[in-house]
């Protein structure tokens, strides 16, 4: 098998080719068909991620070890089973959840791998996508995805989960009142997607980049607001009918003061925030007005 591996922190990857695993116990073995490139492969690419005040935020310092093969946004057709891996065969295409915990301790046992604390996440802490094949431990993190290119699917491990986490907190306002989103990138972009299909009422994209206004409007929003103008929040209360109900923040530190202006600014019944974040990633959350 082929693979392209971050042997050097900001060095380019490196061409690697060793043995195709052969998958054991519940293991399972699947040739990738498509990996996305996430934003935060590039801090890992870079090692650290800067968290601002001089201060980063070492990855090497949280398990992560070189070589390493990225890739933690995969779907892949199924080369290869182990005797106890059950439910999936042969041919089978499958999103593969990248979110692996140690399977032992009492938080992956309750269903939440992704808090666990020995973290075995794909392409951060175990060999990802960015490869010809790709070995998943156990069935239980693939998902059928029917109907749905590869291409298109494999974002849904990380861009998917994170919006729809952020929605879900918000979820019981979201057929009656209009979302502001803050921050109209690939994740905010997934998250209008996402908002339409659970049945959402109205979402409202603020963003400082005109390019990203139009993409949001393209892709469905109801309204954009120029995140940087100095209106913003007078627009946001005219389109919210007064104040907004649900905000979801999904924007980088780059423009975290304009962020904080309009979050301030925008009239809340309570002080309550639900935060909602990548598993690695530091830049995603959403809150709510009760």
């Amino acid at each position: 098998m082929l693979s392209f591996d971050v042997c050097e922190c900001g060095a380019p990857l490196q061409r690697m080719e060793r043995e195709t695993p052969q998958p054991k116990g519940t293991e399972v073995v699947l040739r990738v068909l498509a990996a996305g490139v996430c934003h935060s492969d590039l801090h890992i690419w870079d090692g650290y991620y800067d968290i601002g005040g001089g201060q980063k935020l070492k990855l090497q310092d949280r398990g992560v070890k070189l070589p390493l093969t990225m890739g933690h946004e995969n779907v892949g057709e199924v080369v290869a089973v182990g005797p106890d891996a059950k439910g999936v065969k042969v041919g089978d295409v499958r999103l593969i959840h990248p979110w692996m915990g140690c399977g032992e301790c009492i938080v992956c046992k309750r269903g939440e791998e992704n808090l666990c604390t020995k973290p075995c996440s794909v392409g951060i802490h175990r060999s990802g996508g960015f490869a010809t094949h790709l070995l998943v431990p156990h069935p239980r993190y693939l998902f059928d995805i029917t109907g749905i290119a590869p291409e298109k699917a494999a974002p849904l491990a990380c861009s998917g989960v994170t919006a729809y986490s952020a929605l879900k907190k918000v979820s019981d306002t979201l057929g009656q009142a209009p979302v502001v989103m803050i921050g109209a990138g690939g994740v905010g972009l997934m998250a209008l997607a996402l908002h339409r299909k659970m049945g959402g009422k109205a979402a409202i994209m603020v963003d400082i980049d005109p390019a990203k206004r139009e993409a949001a409007k393209a892709a469905g929003a109801s309204q954009v607001i120029d995140g940087a103008a100095k209106d913003a929040a007078d627009q946001i209360r005219a389109a919210t009918g007064g104040g907004a109900w649900a905000v979801i923040e999904i924007a980088s530190r780059e423009w975290s003061s304009s962020q904080l202006r309009i979050s301030t600014s925008v009239p809340s019944v309570s002080g309550q925030w639900v935060k909602s974040a990548c598993q690695h990633s530091l830049g995603c959350s959403a809150a709510k007005r009760m």
